[in-house]
């Protein structure tokens, strides 16, 4: 179901017109977004937004930090398959345990550290002014949030000019970090965050209709001596249902449980005596939603028993073939 027959088969259960107020449309349009993210968050149901095509990013020799471009949410798993290595992950407080200079051990990393979303692509070389511009006409204020030389927390916004570079702030020339920068407005343009001037390093890029950028920052150990590709599996992060032609993830067949979630919490909302058959139906269509993605085609669940087939591994005084085991 597209998000516009999602709309529509709410409207009606709910009685609305098919063109309620812009006030009914945006809670229910919230109610739904609200479903997929509520959905999402139930164990094991992440998986519905597992990558196809993994991502991949290059080293720098000598350099730690890494960030994968905004798609990814939650790293499954990094992969060197020129060497046929995986990595392992590790807790930042093991890394700092471990390698408190980065620059101390080089070589074939064998563990990665996911430092979560975060706001740079790269942070500035040196203490030096900051610089915005897009590939568009467009004139929203842009912001940053960073520290200055010192350990100074400062703030500068610029109302931009487009194409044409303009400096976030004259006054200050020592950022040495950025830890946020975003628009009033969603981009029309690509827009670009830059050091020292309008063709310093890029630090940070909006990509156009977002009003953020999201990069998944990373360090690698040991710290890499050379150029290696490494390969990404993930989850992408969730993209909201917006146009009437967008479709939520997962089965085609569990899509009106979003519809079941919508009218859940306008019954609940308002009050309604019909708010605990909703709630019921809902909860119904989410057990069997995680039981249709869970279970793999193989399985065949017995309660109270574990059964397990494999080929038997008992020696050479037992059949080499498949035995079944359940207690």
């Amino acid at each position: 179901m597209t998000f516009g027959d999602l709309l529509l088969a709410v409207y009606d259960d709910l009685n609305f017109q098919p063109a309620p107020s812009a006030a009914v449309i945006a809670r229910v349009k919230r109610y739904c977004n609200e479903g997929i993210r509520t959905v999402l968050g139930e164990p094991g149901m992440t998986r519905l937004l597992d990558s196809d095509t993994p991502a991949t990013f290059v080293t720098v020799a000598d350099q730690p930090r890494y960030v994968l471009n905004e798609v990814v949410a939650t790293i499954h798993a990094i992969t060197e398959r020129t060497n046929n290595r995986t990595l392992s992950s590790m807790p930042l407080g093991q890394y700092r345990r471990w390698d408190s200079d980065p620059a101390d051990h080089t070589g074939l990393s064998t563990h990665y550290v996911q430092l979560g979303t975060v706001a740079v692509a790269t942070q500035p070389a040196a203490a030096c002014e900051l610089f915005v511009k897009s590939t568009a006409a467009e004139t929203p204020t842009a912001y940053v949030e960073g520290t200055i030389t010192g350990g100074y927390t400062r703030t500068a916004s610029v109302a931009m000019t487009g194409v044409t570079a303009v400096s976030l702030s004259t006054a200050i020339t020592s950022f040495i970090e950025v830890t946020d920068f975003y628009l009033s407005a969603n981009a029309v343009g690509t827009v670009t965050l830059h050091s020292v001037s309008g063709l310093g390093t890029e630090l940070a890029r909006i990509t156009i209709g977002a009003k953020r950028p999201r990069y998944t920052g990373l360090l690698l150990w040991p710290t890499p001596s050379a150029v290696y590709t490494y390969t990404v599996d993930y989850r992408r992060e969730l993209v909201e249902l917006v146009q009437d032609t967008d479709m939520p993830p997962g089965p085609t067949d569990f899509h009106y449980l979003l519809a079941a979630y919508a009218r859940m919490r306008e019954y609940e909302k308002s009050g309604d005596a019909r708010y605990p058959a909703a709630q019921a139906q809902y909860l119904k269509g989410l057990s069997r939603l995680k039981y249709a993605v869970q279970t793999g085609p193989d399985e065949l669940p017995v309660v109270g028993r574990d059964r397990l087939i494999g080929l038997s591994r008992l020696g050479s005084w037992t059949p080499v073939d498949t035995y079944t085991r359940g207690y």
